[in-house]
């Protein structure tokens, strides 16, 4: 005869709540969601005068050579990459490590990958 394993309500709850928690860390990485209104704001006041609101950098951006966020070449860096630019800087960029908090730092890339061009997909971690 065939035995079944017989779990307690408790134990199964207990499972249960496990995994619903482990779904919820692992879908809330503000890199990797869809863009929100959080990180449209922190790309508006930090990034927006050098970058544009498109991406593709104002006047004064293009004079400090300022990447096309919109282009291949910056979509298809890993976010790893692109969050230690955003953190310590690069170039002509100053990083934001002080300035903005580590959830900051990730709505704004999350913001940044918005910004691709239709033929740029973005690489994933």
């Amino acid at each position: 005869m065939r035995q079944t394993l017989k779990f307690p309500l408790a134990g199964f709850l207990v499972v249960a709540a496990g995994l619903l928690l482990m779904i919820a860390l692992l879908t809330t990485n503000p890199a990797a969601a869809n863009d929100s209104p959080a990180g449209a704001a922190v790309f508006k006041s930090k990034c927006q005068t050098c970058h544009g609101a498109d991406g593709s950098g104002t006047a004064v951006g293009k004079s400090l050579n300022v990447a096309d966020l919109r282009s291949a070449e910056v979509q298809s860096k890993p976010d790893a990459e692109l969050l230690q630019a955003i953190s310590d800087g690069k170039g002509n960029m100053p990083g934001f490590k002080g300035n903005l908090t580590d959830d900051e730092i990730h709505a704004a890339l999350a913001h940044v990958r918005t910004l691709a061009k239709s033929d740029s997909a973005p690489k994933k971690k």
